[in-house]
Parts: structure tokens; C-alpha cells; sequence
């Protein structure tokens, strides 16, 4: 007997959570990372002016690594700053995740179905790659929104709450900054088509007649997979945080140099992500396109790893109590 799809969503999502609740530190020094930019020179008009000179002098980036954006979140707000913005990422993670295995077991039933009549056909490693793009595609036109509020919270200095900063949306980009950036999570969809694909390939090699592993091995395949989708779409992944990030407005510091006041700058906004990438490349070449990416893949492999890992333990746990309420319903009916 196998999980429905719904089942499988649902194991899915509650394994995603935990496995992003134990490494969000992480997560959010990754997305505070991926969002600072170097500004561009007061000559430049425009991010296309052809006499745009771009300014990376050392220093000029608030954060230098993960360990330097952690220690100075604990320094201003203590360990609590760490988790900020925690639950919206979890809800979000959660629901994202549901819906990408619901769709993904669904489009892998429908597959099944099509080529029930072949036997022993098992889709190529191609179609394993497309059926998780699509699967991704669809969910991302559900759980898009989610995403968009969830990076703005992390980036958000002010505290607000979820619906403060959906209103807020709503009033400076109207419906559409909801989905803003979708048009680069539609080309992402390829990060968890690479992953879940390589997975199940992997799978197949190593564990070929085992239909569920252990927690070492789902962990060690998990990682390995990961880690090659991560690789392969990092710029896309900052890219698409620039995007979504929350923009602030230009703030100055009237305190006489208070200390703990500080002056902000406006952000630069990003219509697309060519144009984010573009900007990258031109005030900090490879570095820019590959920002953050040590915390991306810490924060990655190791959700993912936990994530087969938990998934495949809460696939047999639900298994075993539908065999268990299936039980018990024969026997009350024979009764």
C-alpha cells in the first residue's frame, strides 16, 4: 500500500518544518546576505547608463560572512534576533513544501498511469528532471505570495506583522507584488527538479531494491542532491532575493551619533532578475553572483538531508497507522 498524495504532501511539509526550525540561523543570514548591494556611483543615472561606474570599496557591505551577520544580529538583538521572522518561514516553508509533494506525486501518478501498460517502465533520468519542474511550476503559481511576504519579514527592520506587510505590498505594487519575482522562480523550478530528480536517481543506483532507507542513507543521498541543484542555480537563488526583498527608504541619523543609531540607505529596486544579475556582475563579478552561498548550502544540504531523512521515517510512520485505523475499521465491521 502507498501514500496518497495528499499523505504525501503532508509528510512532506511536517518534515520540511522540523528540518528548517533546527538550521534557520542560517536561513536568515543567507537571505540578509543575499539582499545587501553595492550601490552605484552618483554618476550613474540609471542601472543601464552606459557610464555606470560601479563603487565596491572594502567594507562597503554591511555583512561580511555568516559568522559576521550572526554576531551582529545576537550584538543588537541577542539570540532571539537569530529566529526573527521564524514562524512566517516555517508556515511558508510548510505550505510551499506541501504543495511542491502534492503536485509532484500527483504528476508521478498521472506519469505511472500513462505507461501502466509498458512493463517495468521507470521514467529516465530527463523525465524525472522534467515531472519535478513541473510539479515546482504549478506549486509556485499557489505559494508564491507566502514566499514574497516571508523574505520581506526577514529584511524588514520595522517588525511588522505578516498582514501589515501583505498590505504594504498591495499598496506600492498592487496584486502582481504578490507574485513579484515569479517570473525567476519559474526558471528555478529547476533547483528541486535537479534535487528531487538527482535524488530518486540516486536512489535507484544505491538502494535499487529498497523502497525506504534508512535515516543515514536519505540524509547522505539528500545532501549530495542538494548540493548539485544549489550549485548549478545559486545566482538565480540571489537574484531572486533582491527582488523580494523589502524596500527601504533613505533615513537620517539626527542623534548626534547615538550609538546604536545608524544611518540607512535606500535600496536599490530591481524590476527583473537579468537586472539584479547584471548589477551584480558589474560591482562584484563572481563574488555577487555567488553571495552567501556557504550559508545557502549549509542551510540547504542540511534541510535537505533532513528532509528525506524525516520524510522517509513520517512516510512509514503514516503508513503505519493507516494500516492500523484500516484495522480497526475491519474489525468494528465484523462486529
Amino acid at each position: 500500500m502507498s501514500l496518497s498524495p495528499i499523505e504525501k504532501a503532508a509528510s512532506g511539509a511536517l518534515a520540511s518544518a522540523i528540518a528548517n526550525t533546527l538550521v534557520y540561523p542560517l536561513d536568515l543570514s543567507k537571505t540578509l546576505i543575499q539582499t545587501q548591494v553595492v550601490k552605484p556611483s552618483e554618476k550613474a543615472t540609471s542601472l543601464e547608463d552606459s557610464t555606470y561606474v560601479p563603487v565596491a570599496t572594502p567594507g562597503k557591505l554591511k555583512y561580511k560572512n555568516t559568522l559576521d551577520c550572526l554576531r551582529q544580529i545576537y550584538k543588537k538583538k541577542g539570540i532571539l534576533g537569530w529566529y526573527h521572522g521564524l514562524l512566517s518561514s516555517i508556515f511558508g516553508t510548510a505550505a510551499q513544501n506541501f504543495s511542491y509533494f502534492y503536485w509532484y506525486s500527483l504528476v508521478k501518478r498521472v506519469y505511472a498511469n500513462l505507461y501502466k501498460h509498458i512493463p517495468n517502465h521507470k521514467p529516465t533520468t530527463a523525465t524525472e528532471l522534467f515531472l519535478g519542474a513541473l510539479a515546482a511550476a504549478i506549486s509556485q503559481l499557489f505559494t508564491m505570495p507566502i514566499g514574497v511576504i516571508t523574505t520581506q519579514q526577514q529584511t524588514d527592520k520595522s517588525q511588522k506583522s505578516l498582514i501589515q506587510l501583505g498590505q504594504d505590498i498591495l499598496e506600492q505594487d498592487g496584486i502582481s507584488g504578490l507574485w513579484r519575482g515569479l517570473r525567476v522562480s519559474m526558471v528555478l523550478c529547476i533547483n528541486p527538479s535537479i534535487t528531487y530528480g538527482s535524488y530518486e536517481r540516486l536512489k535507484q543506483i544505491l538502494y535499487a531494491n529498497k523502497e525506504f532507507l534508512g535515516p543515514l542513507e536519505s540524509f547522505s543521498i539528500g545532501v549530495l542532491a542538494k548540493s548539485l541543484a544549489t550549485l548549478a542555480t545559486q545566482p538565480l537563488i540571489v537574484s531572486k532575493a533582491m527582488l523580494q526583498k523589502k524596500s527601504t527608504l533613505k533615513k537620517k541619523n539626527t542623534s548626534n551619533n547615538v550609538e546604536g543609531d545608524e544611518e540607512e540607505d535606500e535600496d536599490i529596486k530591481f524590476d527583473t532578475f537579468t537586472q539584479a544579475l547584471a548589477h551584480l556582475w558589474k560591482t562584484e563579478k563572481v563574488k555577487g553572483l555567488y553571495k552567501g552561498i556557504a550559508p545557502q548550502l549549509l542551510k540547504g544540504v542540511f534541510v535537505q538531508g533532513l528532509l528525506f531523512m524525516f520524510k522517509d521515517q513520517l512516510d512509514i510512520l503514516f503508513l503505519f497507522l493507516l494500516n492500523l485505523v484500516r484495522a480497526k475499521r475491519g474489525l468494528a465491521k465484523r462486529r
